[in-house]
């Protein structure tokens, strides 16, 4: 039961993260300008192996919607893991959420800038169904404009 409830939320976040966000909230009174706070190369200078060393967004708005795309980059040695582009969901609370889908883990990552600060929460998801006993692991890191 927990696997296929753990299944189903997995492809419902999917879903979810296929649709474009909208360059008008709900309101229709608020309207959101390209590129976003958060589009931009963002770096941590000080990244132990694995954790998030760099981030890059993109954003462009188009007929009145805004596409956002992201990468992720992990301290590994000798260089750099990156992560693939992926398509991002622009909340109703102007942040970022990005689903970044590997083999073992993935990583479900909220963006938000604050000014030259872009704050990443981080949870790591074990795609590993038949170990659901461990718990999803959430790390915050504020990497700086480049």
């Amino acid at each position: 039961m927990k696997r296929t409830l753990l299944a189903v939320a997995f492809v419902a976040g999917l879903a979810v993260l296929s649709l474009p966000a909208q360059a008008q909230t709900g309101s229709g009174s608020e309207r959101i300008y390209c590129p976003i706070p958060e589009d931009g190369v963002w770096v941590n200078p000080d990244a132990a192996p694995k954790e998030i060393s760099r981030v890059e967004v993109e954003s462009r708005c188009e007929n009145e919607q805004v596409f956002v795309r992201a990468r992720a980059f992990t301290s590994c040695i000798p260089r750099d893991c990156k992560w693939g582009w992926t398509k991002g969901e622009l909340r109703s609370d102007g942040a970022v959420r990005v689903l970044l889908i590997g083999f073992l883990s993935s990583k479900d990552m909220t963006l938000k800038a604050f000014g030259d600060l872009l704050d990443v929460r981080v949870v790591n998801i074990l795609n590993i169904l038949n170990d659901l006993s461990e718990p999803n692991e959430t790390q915050v890191y504020n990497l700086r404009r480049k």
